[in-house]
């Protein structure tokens, strides 16, 4: 075999042989060429062989590599051996001795003077640099598990004779373990001292007072209360029933009473912080409900940023027709999420409507057909659904916080899963076809059944243009259409200057009606029609005459003023009011994708404040997170540069841009990365490239949304409600957060789309013209 021959198999096998360097030091070569390279021809294994006993060899060659050094060379002995390295050189010369096992070999000297094995080493240290520096801390979604260390502060006090005098101590915490109690000075008691407190009668805990012996375990002041904090635990033979009895008094009231201080605050800052993220997220959460088998959309919560970001209306159809929804739902239940889509396609018998979605096109072998159909008729809207459960503890902590009867909410309480909804027609408005496609029948399943689920929804205060307090009812009204001729209806809700009745589908209703409702004393009163939904029956009407509000207006007060207890508990606004907060706290806690909360600072990437991803996302592949620290380099870090930069960051904090696709290839092969610049991905013959590669089955494609959200306000619909218990713990806590709340600017939603864009590129879809907000530079 030539020299050039054996220089060839060593380059091409350097991994196995530093691989087997580690064996060759504890006297097992055979042993790691056995395991490693059992395939191999006997040839190359003498080669591998003579190389790893060549490498491991000592040397005493003084190493210098000032002919290629970028930093200042020193002078120093290693081994003693004579060095002259630069701290690059020095790095490389340890971290090589330390694979040696603390020996200088010939392969330790042949990497130190290698320029190539140098670059590699400055190139590692920058890419490490870029890594540690889009590194953000993470969160959960799910609530803080605070074990057996919770603790809440309790509205009563205890009392002991033996303790202050017998004067009534507030309590800073209650645990599994015993009490902490206050004071402003320190106690005349000794550590190990066992004291008789008596606990008074307390509704869930105690029917009447009862005498409890706790053993002082410390004393210490409290700085941020400013006072002595006296720490007893329960003895060991506490009665059982009482032990358990405090458990269950604890973990019930830790949602309805203060925290112990330190928790409070942490347990209020991932609220606040979750507030924040669906306050200004584009997705749209739908509530669910078993139906049988399937489930069937409820009610829709509306927030600033999904009504700015979604079609609500449209998003809300496409999800009604029940036969389509019964469709989704199943898929949803295999895949945990799914492309929907609706609109209207021209065919020769005119318009018709479809829904789908991408997986039914796929198996109908469609998918090309029927979105460049969608796209042409420029009348569709593509929806990405995922689909959470929602578990029995979550309603009853949404019950509990808000202070709700779920007996009073019983359609809340049947509340099962909950669907976010995201429109993502951006993505394929402008697609149009490589190749011929065969354009198919439709198949009836996509048509709509004329079978439809009524989806109500409720949005926060700030969306609500009502002006009026109004309020349900049920009672029998009669519209007059002529002079002898009259519509039976029933009165829905009652303001002072309108109402909304129910009348029979698709009736005749004119423009303006009088109407009559014998009940409430109202006669022949001329309303004007504000809105007619003709397939429900529903009719919105308001008063025409400013004359006549005052009358109607103080016949309805009078009228609520006699049955103020009905009219509080049915009195819309505050029903709304409830059913908003209820949802929201369910919503917060099964948000769909990975989300980056940003604040104000000089510095780009020192704006990432904390990301905060569920349990089952997988919106970060084709990276992992390390405990509790998410990479962001692969997002956001620009391509090929040395030190760590952001464009993408850039462009979106100053609003030049609001959303980026960032697409990735991970080679089968050897698991590596491949960038893939977005223009080049939806517009250029790159595309063609990688629908072959997908084929062959070499790649895998990673395609993830990026969509940044300017946060709408310093405060969210609840953020009073979150620092209301902190308020009565720490004021100065308290105002620190409240105006912690001005700081946060963005919100950063990250969501994996590689499912319908893999199955887009496959169906030979590419995009027909630029969209100006494309020409992105993008991650590393």
């Amino acid at each position: 075999m030539s020299a050039g021959d054996e220089q060839s198999i060593i380059k091409q096998y350097q991994p196995l042989i530093r691989a087997l360097i580690p064996y060759e030091q504890q006297n097992r070569l055979l042993e790691g060429i056995n395991k490693f390279s059992k395939r191999l021809p006997s040839s190359v294994r003498k080669v591998v062989k003579e190389e790893v006993v060549r490498l491991t060899s000592l040397t005493d060659a003084p190493a210098d590599n000032s002919a290629f050094a970028q930093f200042p060379v020193m002078k120093f002995k290693h081994f003693g051996v004579q060095m002259r390295l630069d701290k690059v050189g020095a790095q490389i010369l340890k971290n090589e001795t330390s694979l040696y096992q603390d020996r200088y070999t010939v392969g330790v000297f042949e990497s130190v003077m290698n320029s190539d094995f140098y670059q590699s080493q400055i190139k590692k240290e920058q890419f490490k640099k870029i890594v540690d520096a889009f590194n953000v801390e993470s969160q959960s979604f799910t609530d803080i598990d605070f074990g057996d260390d919770i603790a809440i502060r309790p509205n009563f006090t205890l009392a002991s004779a033996q303790f202050e005098k017998g004067r009534h101590c507030a309590i800073s915490s209650l645990s599994y373990k015993g009490f902490s109690l206050e004071t402003k000075r320190p106690p005349n008691a000794s550590t190990g001292d066992k004291l008789t407190f008596t606990l008074p009668e307390i509704a869930g805990l105690t029917k009447e007072p009862t005498d409890v012996t706790l053993e002082l375990e410390s004393v210490k002041y409290n700085k941020h209360l400013g006072k002595y904090e006296s720490s007893f635990v329960f003895p060991d033979d506490l009665d059982p029933a009482l032990v358990t009895a405090l458990k269950r008094y604890v973990s019930i009231t830790a949602y309805k009473q203060p925290l112990q201080r330190d928790l409070e605050i942490e347990r209020a800052m991932q609220e606040l912080e979750r507030d924040r993220i669906l306050e200004n997220s584009p997705w749209l959460p739908v509530f669910l409900a078993p139906n049988k088998t399937s489930l069937k959309p409820v009610i829709a919560l509306y927030t600033k940023a999904n009504v700015e970001h979604n079609n609500s209306t449209k998003a809300l159809a496409s999800l009604q027709d029940k036969p389509i929804f019964a469709t989704l739902v199943e898929e949803l239940r295999k895949y945990n999420e799914a492309y929907v889509f609706h609109g209207n396609i021209k065919t020769k018998s005119g318009n018709i409507q479809i829904t789908a979605t991408h997986r039914q096109l796929l198996a109908l072998g469609q998918l090309n057909a029927l979105v460049y159909l969608l796209a042409k008729s420029e009348d569709f809207i593509c929806t990405h659904c995922r689909l959470d459960e929602v578990s029995k503890q979550d309603k009853i902590k949404a019950f509990a916080i808000h202070d709700i009867a779920s007996r009073d909410f019983e359609h809340l309480a049947q509340i099962t899963h909950v669907l976010y909804c995201k429109d993502v027609t951006n993505y394929l408005s402008n697609l149009s076809l490589l190749a011929k496609c065969d354009f198919k029948p439709l198949s009836k399943t996509l048509k709509a059944s004329g079978k439809n689920w009524q989806i109500d929804y409720v949005m926060e205060e700030d969306l609500d243009r009502r002006c009026e307090t109004r309020y349900l009812m049920d009672k029998a009204a009669s519209i007059k259409t002529g002079l002898l001729s009259s519509i039976d209806a029933r009165v829905s809700d009652l303001s002072a200057s309108g109402m909304k009745l129910k009348v029979a589908p698709n009736s005749d209703v004119q423009q303006e009606i009088r109407v009559t409702i014998p009940d409430l004393k109202i006669k022949g009163e001329k309303y004007k029609v504000v809105h007619y939904d003709a397939d429900n029956g529903v009719v919105r009407l308001c008063l025409t005459e400013d004359a006549r509000k005052a009358k109607v207006s103080s016949s309805v007060d009078s009228m609520v003023e006699e049955n103020s207890a009905y009219f509080k508990l049915n009195d819309i606004a505050r029903t709304q009011r409830l059913t908003h907060r209820f949802i929201w706290e369910l919503a917060v806690r099964h948000m769909p994708s990975l989300s980056v909360l940003c604040v104000m600072n000089r510095f780009t990437l020192d704006r990432l404040k904390t990301v905060y991803q569920s349990d089952a996302s997988d919106d970060l592949y084709p990276f992992s997170r390390t405990q509790n620290i998410i990479p962001l380099h692969g997002f956001f870090a620009d391509k090929g540069q040395a030190k760590p930069k952001s464009q993408i960051l850039e462009a979106m904090f100053k609003e030049t841009s609001e959303q980026a696709l960032v697409v990735h290839c991970v080679r089968k092969s050897d698991s590596r990365l491949v960038y893939i610049k977005e223009r080049d991905f939806l517009y250029s013959k790159l595309r063609t490239q990688i629908k072959n590669q997908l084929d062959e089955s070499k790649i895998q494609l990673s395609a993830t949304d990026v969509t940044a959200v300017r946060c709408h306000g310093a405060t969210t619909p609840l953020t009073k409600k979150r620092l209301a218990q902190l308020s009565k713990l720490d004021k100065a806590m308290y105002d620190k957060l409240e105006t912690m709340q001005a700081g946060y600017t963005h919100c950063i939603f990250i969501t994996n789309m590689s499912a319908l864009h893999h199955d887009l590129v496959v169906d030979n879809l590419i995009a027909k013209a630029e969209r100006p907000d494309t020409e992105r530079e993008g991650a590393a």
